[in-house]
């Protein structure tokens, strides 16, 4: 029988759910979105090869441990960040290719999603290499990565609306 003053009885560990994590990807990244409102004390944990997630959410913790990826990432390159509404992560991957998976563990099948949002296939013509309706500014990384723009360095001044932008010299 159990006494309720046994260490046994007061070690039981807190309620705990599975977290969902919604994806998405471009040749050179991978972006994940974990969707939980109001989130406290979120944390992910990257290696090259997996991903853990925590947080706590409504009183109960939702995790996914240790999730193996589909193939290696740049740890020291890819950052993570929590706000009101989730918290999402931006995965340098290894090689530039596209993955078939996010995982590769089947037993988090259940718990990947697509992310149709921000979905983009390889051979798709709108493909600009940047997910729409996503800012990243302040998250501690220069994600402008179009080396060809010249429009970064235009003096745009006092412009009036309607009034075209001076060329680029």
């Amino acid at each position: 029988m159990f006494s309720t003053s046994s260490p046994a009885a007061s070690a039981v560990p807190p309620a705990h759910m599975s977290a969902t994590v919604h994806w998405a990807q471009r040749a050179d990244t991978v972006y994940l979105t974990w969707e939980y409102v109001s989130a406290k004390d979120a944390k992910v944990k990257l290696t090259e090869s997996s991903i853990s997630f925590t947080a706590t959410v409504g009183g109960k913790q939702v995790a996914m441990q240790d999730m193996a990826l589909g193939a290696k990432i740049v740890p020291s390159e890819s950052k993570w960040f929590a706000n009101d509404r989730s918290i999402q992560a931006i995965l340098k991957k290894g090689e530039v290719e596209w993955w078939d998976k996010l995982n590769a563990d089947r037993a988090f099948k259940l718990f990947v999603k697509a992310d149709w949002s921000r979905w983009v296939d390889e051979d798709d013509p709108q493909y600009t290499g940047r997910p729409t309706g996503v800012d990243f500014a302040g998250t501690g990384g220069d994600f402008d990565d179009d080396t060809d723009s010249d429009d970064d360095d235009l003096a745009l001044g006092d412009m009036e609306v309607g009034e075209m932008p001076p060329e680029p010299v």
